[in-house]
């Protein structure tokens, strides 16, 4: 759910369950988006991802936690 105190979200993926290898981060600036896209994934592949929310103040930025992780299968193509 959006927050407007927040300025956006940060995805983590990877095709490691414990996040151990395979990361990777996609940042979606601003509050009004509820989905991002992310590309160059492969095909028949799981991937877990968690995301959490930031705030820049200052210039600075503030994470919160990570969210718990949920999996997703890729499609083929």
């Amino acid at each position: 759910k959006a927050s407007a105190q927040v300025t956006g979200y940060q995805i983590k993926y990877s095709t490691d369950k414990n996040f151990k290898k395979n990361v990777s981060y996609k940042k979606v600036k601003g509050i009004k988006k509820s989905s991002a896209t992310v590309k160059n994934l492969k095909a028949k592949k799981k991937y877990y991802v968690k995301v959490r929310t930031y705030k820049v103040v200052n210039g600075k930025t503030y994470y919160s936690a990570w969210s718990k992780y949920r999996y997703l299968t890729t499609k083929a193509k």
